[in-house]
């Protein structure tokens, strides 16, 4: 033992300690830098500027609330009720389809009485109390996604919650891609995911472990669940998404 420290004082650390320390420092200034890019916020804009910042992630949410979005409650009954049946979607129907998927809960609505309650007396008004803030489960806790297409891909976009033990912070993730087949199942195959600033498709393996939990989280109806199942391709023509069926 002797031997070996007056060796390591003489010779300095081994070549299998540098390298192991080289390694280590590698590791923790990568996840250093991914935290900071997650904290990063994007900047969402209507369009791209004229001056686009390589420094900036630019996110521009897809169109809602217009008139192309009227007939998307009767393309779902059909797909729903016909297995066969094929039909094109734009974004601003996939929005209005989002948007039922978020819907918060609401307090039943009091039983009728045969008489009314007796008004109890009147007390010093209170000061208001604080809105109950939404309940997290885990640390990623995704909203209401939004969804555009844009150069012949899907990108999905939205807000997502992080809870760290009780600590939260809102950041924005937003992701870029087309559909595949996956042995019988058609799947959203991404080619980028941003979350926050933090490019996660540059970690292949934190990529699609990540989305896969994002998608999970987001509460579809069963019913969905099961036509999508009878689905044999999703193709990007233009601006609308074609979703054939079996």
């Amino acid at each position: 033992m002797a031997d070996k420290k007056l060796e390591k004082a003489l010779y300095g650390p081994s070549m299998t300690e540098v390298a192991l320390g080289a390694v280590l420092g590698l590791i923790v200034g990568v996840l250093a830098a991914c935290v900071y890019l997650v904290f990063k916020p994007v900047s969402q804009v209507k369009e791209m500027p004229k001056e686009v910042s390589r420094s900036v992630v630019y996110y521009i949410p897809g169109n809602e609330g217009s008139a192309k979005s009227k007939n998307w409650q009767a393309k779902q009954k059909q797909f729903l009720s016909n297995p066969t049946f094929t039909f094109d979607l734009v974004e601003e129907e996939l929005n209005a389809w989002a948007s039922t998927l978020a819907a918060a809960p609401t307090a039943p609505a009091p039983k009728p009485d045969a008489k009314p309650p007796a008004k109890p007396p009147a007390k010093p008004a209170a000061p208001p109390a604080e809105a109950p803030k939404p309940a997290v489960d885990g640390i990623f806790n995704p909203g209401r996604p939004n969804f555009k297409v844009v150069d012949g891909k899907l990108q999905v976009g939205g807000k997502c919650l992080l809870n760290w033990y009780g600590l939260t912070y809102e950041t924005t993730i937003v992701t870029t891609g087309t559909f595949k087949k996956s042995g019988d199942s058609v799947v959203y195959s991404p080619e980028t995911l941003y979350l926050g600033s933090c490019p996660v498709h540059l970690l292949p393996a934190a990529s699609g472990a990540l989305l896969s939990h994002l998608i999970s989280r987001v509460k579809v109806p069963d019913e969905v669940h099961t036509a999508w199942a009878k689905l044999t391709g999703i193709t990007i023509e233009g601006t609308t998404l074609k979703f054939v069926a079996q």
